[in-house]
């Protein structure tokens, strides 16, 4: 008898170390990723504008690239060397369901963007809007 359980421990404990070796199961990522958007999704104003160097320390072209200024409440006081500086966001007009991919390289000041807010370059505005508009009702997230 005491043959018999161990003999049963032994296979037991086999296939509990056989089951928990298995290769992982593979998440279908692009769901993972529209889960983790649809979290962390901010929403604000779009403005936009047309200087050419900012808080990051960046020279950048706002006519030809698609660049942004984070809010000051959400981009923090630190300047040069930001963490946010150079990250990359998409931003969708909820007018009209117009998307734009675009890179952070400066601040908004807090007084002229409320928190969720984002300053947009005329050619990331131009992409989900138009400027004589001038002000838009966005989502964005991290990307």
């Amino acid at each position: 008898m005491v043959k018999f359980i161990s003999a049963l421990l032994v296979a037991a404990t086999m296939a509990v170390a056989s089951f928990t070796t298995a290769a992982p199961v593979k998440v279908n990522t692009t769901a993972e990723h529209e889960i983790k958007a649809a979290a962390s999704n901010f929403n604000g104003k779009a403005t936009w504008f047309t200087d050419s160097y900012g808080s990051c320390n960046y020279h950048w072209n706002g006519y030809n690239e698609n660049i942004v200024a984070l809010n000051a409440h959400q981009m923090g006081s630190q300047s040069w060397g930001n963490p946010e500086c150079n990250k990359r966001v998409h931003i969708r007009n909820k007018s009209n369901g117009k998307t734009v991919e675009a890179r952070i390289v400066d601040t908004c000041p807090g007084d002229e963007c409320a928190y969720g807010s984002l300053d947009l370059s005329p050619k990331a505005f131009k992409a989900i809007g138009d400027l004589d508009t001038g002000i838009l009702n966005i989502e964005w997230y991290y990307i």
